[in-house]
């Protein structure tokens, strides 16, 4: 990998500020920003998550894009390229650069990328290469349309950019194919899971679900929870009490016990994120959690994730992760619509 920024050799530019709920800044990206398309192992080619504040005065449109420099091409390879995102707009949803651009605002566009495709693909580094860096940029430009044409390259954006850029935002991910027989560095390891499903109800009565213990309890796919006690949470910091059966699973030989649910995130009809407290200690502390996002449909786009990332080293050499595979996920996906839909019935 090297260590070259491209953006250096440019006039300089205000700073502000990007964040993701889908990669946080210098970690890898999780397997839903790689490259299905191009045979990554869980691809699945959804255009990250951003948010972006603190935009120079004057800021009249937005463009975003992710550049892989380390590409062995001479010229790197741009992922994602997307134009004339209107000063009001200051996130783009997880997904919303599809094929269609179905998640981008009114007026914005999307221009093709290396791969010749007006869409957001996903990483794909050659095996044995080294790890790659994305960058990942808002620009903040002085025009309300920077006026390249759609069938235009992401060179040629930028080009254009150049002389009407007032700010940057900056953040950089970083994705690792082995080669063969090459171990990844554990610090390079993806250590997080997610699912999606769009679910035909309001984000309100998705929350509701979640955040009733015995919710919980309905929508388990394992079969360890059996039942829970506790009102509905509000709050990061509350607790429920879930009974559970691990004879269900059959891996380890605990049989019946409770343990604690504690809700580290909640932010109402947004996003609920839990750990669990047991009876062994230290507490394992990985987390489980939902983000929804409501469609111009009516419906919401639920993604449930598995993040294990802050794991004590401890556990993580006791432990095979994830402890929970993508395909409880799924599934309790597909319970949680059920389950939706029969207590709108009720």
């Amino acid at each position: 990998m090297s260590t070259d920024n491209p953006f250096s050799r440019l006039s300089e530019a205000a700073p502000f500020t990007v964040t993701s709920t889908s990669v946080a800044d210098g970690d890898p990206w999780a397997p839903a920003q790689l490259s299905g398309m191009f045979g990554m192992p869980g691809g699945k080619d959804l255009s990250p998550h951003l948010s972006w504040s603190g935009a120079p005065e004057g800021t009249k449109s937005f463009a975003v894009t992710i550049h892989d420099p380390d590409a062995p091409t001479g010229s790197g390879f741009w992922h994602w390229a997307v134009a004339d995102i209107p000063a009001d707009v200051t996130e783009l949803a997880e997904g919303a650069g599809d094929d269609t651009g179905s998640g981008l605002p009114e007026g914005a566009f999307q221009l093709p990328n290396d791969a010749r495709a007006p869409r957001f693909v996903g990483a794909a580094p050659p095996a044995g290469h080294g790890r790659h860096r994305y960058l990942v940029v808002v620009h903040a430009l002085d025009v309300e349309s920077i006026d390249v044409p759609v069938d235009g390259t992401p060179a040629l954006l930028g080009f254009t950019m150049s002389t009407h850029t007032l700010g940057r935002a900056t953040l950089t991910a970083t994705a690792r194919t082995p080669g063969e027989g090459e171990e990844i560095d554990p610090d390079e390891a993806v250590e997080r899971v997610e699912v999606s499903r769009l679910v035909p109800a309001s984000a309100e009565a998705v929350f509701a679900v979640l955040t009733d213990p015995r919710g919980h309890v309905d929508i388990d796919a394992s079969g360890m929870l059996l039942d829970a006690e506790g009102g509905p949470v509000e709050r990061p910091g509350d607790r429920f009490v879930v009974h559970m059966d691990r004879e269900a699973l059959g891996d380890f030989p605990l049989g019946k016990y409770d343990v604690e649910v504690v809700i580290t995130k909640l932010v109402p009809n947004e996003e609920i994120a839990w750990t669990v407290e047991g009876r062994i200690r230290p507490h394992v502390r990985h987390v489980y959690g939902y983000r929804l996002e409501p469609t111009a449909e009516g419906g919401t786009l639920v993604t449930s994730y598995y993040d294990w990332s802050g794991l004590a080293e401890e556990w993580k050499r006791r432990l095979t992760f994830p402890v929970v595979p993508e395909s409880a996920l799924k599934a309790t996906l597909g319970i949680l619509e059920r389950t939706v839909r029969r207590r709108a019935a009720a």
